[in-house]
């Protein structure tokens, strides 16, 4: 079969672009719903909901423009609702912000906690990475701006060299943390017990560099080697020589509220990967049960699923319209069944 050039392939997907539209309009998933995030909210890296409120969404940015810098950031972590209304600020105290990419909320030890990645590595030049621990506030007013410190952390890195990361989620059938690697195709996912956090150190005099290198160091857990994630779509699939790997690469995940779904994001698609209760990740991740295109090619980065499990909120990098979006979850995902 001869093969197609890269112009001949984008006059291809002119040619059938209007006849796939009608029929994914036919048989795609509802449309999705817009709203913008706050102004504040210029890089957002991650996304989680609540555990004490099913109204509220947590995210981050991802650093200060520039991925791996060390300069001196003040991190905040904001809450917002699922319309994109900036309800709280959390101003954290002592802790550094290299690259954060991902958030998760948690139910741990019957605490209420946030769990934020500092975890990217553009470079692969870090040696190890951390996780913040940090007690879930609750929203009492508006906009309003509180401080907080981080509750533990729990320092590592993986046992053949390093890796960026921009997905994590907490497991709670596992009390395990889940990572999934970007930048190898494809993607590898480790694991770490949520029981190795450490106390975050509160000696007074310590610099923020200081108490995160006082901490040990664990060493991530593999888990397994995920499917391929390979584009969702005829148009997506047409386009990959033109957009390249880079909008297959994972970007963010998040599990179910019944914790047998996980999604994984990328900047064109999410796929959908389902653990039966006999069945565990290592086994659930070389496949996928189903999946469905993002509305347009874009720096997705963060997501989350609704507290009923049927819808899922995206978030982008970037200021203005369509932010955040709200999904519907396809019916396969929640089933399990292809």
């Amino acid at each position: 079969m001869p093969r197609l050039t890269s112009r001949a392939l984008a006059w291809l997907c002119l040619a059938i672009l209007p006849g796939w539209s009608s029929l994914a309009a036919q048989t795609a998933p509802g449309p999705p719903v817009n709203t913008d995030l706050p102004a504040v909210i210029d890089e957002a890296s991650g996304l989680a909901l609540s555990t004490r409120e099913g109204e509220l969404l947590w995210t981050h940015n991802d650093n200060i423009n520039d991925p791996g810098s060390m300069e001196r950031v003040t991190p905040y972590v904001f809450g917002i609702s699922p319309s994109g209304d900036l309800r709280v600020q959390l101003r954290l105290e002592g802790v550094t912000q290299r690259d954060w990419e991902s958030i998760d909320a948690a139910r741990i030890d019957n605490r209420e906690m946030l769990i934020v990645a500092d975890t990217g590595d553009n470079r692969a030049s870090w040696p190890d990475y951390v996780l913040w621990f940090i007690p879930e506030a609750s929203p009492a007013t508006q906009g309003k701006e509180v401080e907080a410190s981080p509750e533990a952390l729990l320092r590592y890195r993986y046992p053949d060299g390093p890796a960026d990361t921009e997905s994590m989620v907490f497991d709670p059938r596992t009390n395990r943390i889940l990572l999934l690697t970007k930048r190898e195709d494809p993607p590898r996912m480790f694991s770490l017990p949520a029981d190795a956090r450490q106390p975050f150190p509160d000696e007074p005099g310590l610099s923020d560099r200081r108490r995160l290198e006082s901490a040990p160091v664990e060493i991530a857990d593999p888990v397994g080697t995920m499917a391929r994630l390979q584009p969702t779509d005829p148009i997506n699939w047409l386009l990959l020589p033109l957009t390249g790997s880079q909008t297959n690469r994972p970007t963010g995940m998040a599990l179910s509220p019944d914790g047998s779904t996980l999604a994984v994001l990328t900047y064109a698609s999410l796929y959908f990967f389902h653990r039966g209760a006999r069945s565990d990740w290592s086994e659930a991740i070389t496949r996928p049960v189903t999946s469905r295109s993002l509305p347009r090619i874009d720096q997705w980065e963060g997501l989350a699923f609704s507290a009923d499990g049927r819808h899922l909120y995206v978030v982008r990098e970037g200021t203005g319209p369509d932010t955040l979006l709200r999904l519907e979850v396809p019916e396969g995902a929640r089933s399990g069944q292809p």
